[in-house]
């Protein structure tokens, strides 16, 4: 299953969309995906934390793989963390949770597949207010998986932050803000129709 998405700089709100660019349905468990667009082996592993509540929520870990930076050790399975955005640490963030109730969601992600381009993710993210049932301010993270081609600093893949775009207008869940502003539906991992 594949959904349109907005081309890339393209203004939340409008209804342009770009066929090259869809936003990839991720299950639960191992998900082959073409990250690089060059067709290395890549896959996003989907998992579910139960609560036993309202706020168990849903992982994502993105893997490459490919030659190791240690010499001799031939390609490996290699963690794609992201890095540079506002809610990523100093050495980035290997695991990208939801963060969701029974009313709505806070947090969720979609994965962009490019026809030979790397993939970019954009990280949905909704301000608390009073509770989970409020309507509050969604800002969109944009990140593009880039190749440390230099081998200093950063991992030899990583997910760069490079923007943020703000929904035009309050949401309670982050998958009707990507569905009516970005035009990237509401099937996200915390509304996956594999939602335990």
């Amino acid at each position: 299953m594949f959904l349109l998405a907005c081309a890339p700089g393209t203004r939340p709100g409008t209804t342009e969309a770009a066929t090259s660019n869809r936003a990839v349905a991720l299950n639960n468990g191992p998900n082959r995906v073409d990250l690089l667009g060059d067709g290395t082996k890549s896959e996003v592993f989907v998992s579910w934390r139960g609560n036993f509540n309202a706020h168990g929520f849903h992982t994502a870990e993105f893997y490459v793989f490919a030659r190791s930076d240690v010499p001799d050790a031939g390609d490996v399975w290699q963690i794609v963390p992201f890095m540079g955005g506002p809610h990523d640490a100093d050495s980035g963030r290997e695991l990208y949770a939801t963060y969701q109730g029974a009313d709505c969601a806070l947090a969720d992600i979609r994965l962009l597949h490019r026809e030979h381009a790397a993939a970019q993710v954009i990280l949905a993210t909704r301000d608390f207010g009073q509770s989970f049932s409020d309507s509050a301010l969604v800002r969109f993270d944009y990140y593009e998986l880039t190749s440390n081609a230099d081998g200093f600093g950063r991992p030899p893949f990583y997910f760069h932050y490079f923007k943020t775009v703000h929904a035009a207008r309050l949401y309670c869940d982050v998958n009707e803000a990507f569905a009516h502003e970005l035009g990237l539906g509401t099937r996200g991992l915390a509304h996956g129709e594999d939602e335990p």
